[in-house]
């Protein structure tokens, strides 16, 4: 039975990418990416990593919308 290690989380890669995608005007197409899209397109992301960026994208496209929504 695998011991379940504590995953260390580098928060400043996550923002890295989030800031690159965001640079590039690639934030909407990674709307459409799962945690497990972010995992294989980004291999250097852990889980927590991985899921941190996938609703880092997600909270960013609701925002947009709600922003749409309210104007």
């Amino acid at each position: 039975m695998k011991k379940n290690k504590r995953l260390v989380v580098n928060k400043k890669e996550v923002e890295r990418l989030f800031n690159s995608f965001k640079k590039n005007d690639l934030l909407e197409d990674r709307v459409e990416y799962s945690e497990e899209d972010f995992q294989l397109a980004h291999p250097q992301l852990n889980e927590k990593e991985a899921k941190m960026l996938y609703l880092k994208v997600q909270h960013w496209k609701y925002g947009k919308l709600k922003k749409q929504k309210n104007t």
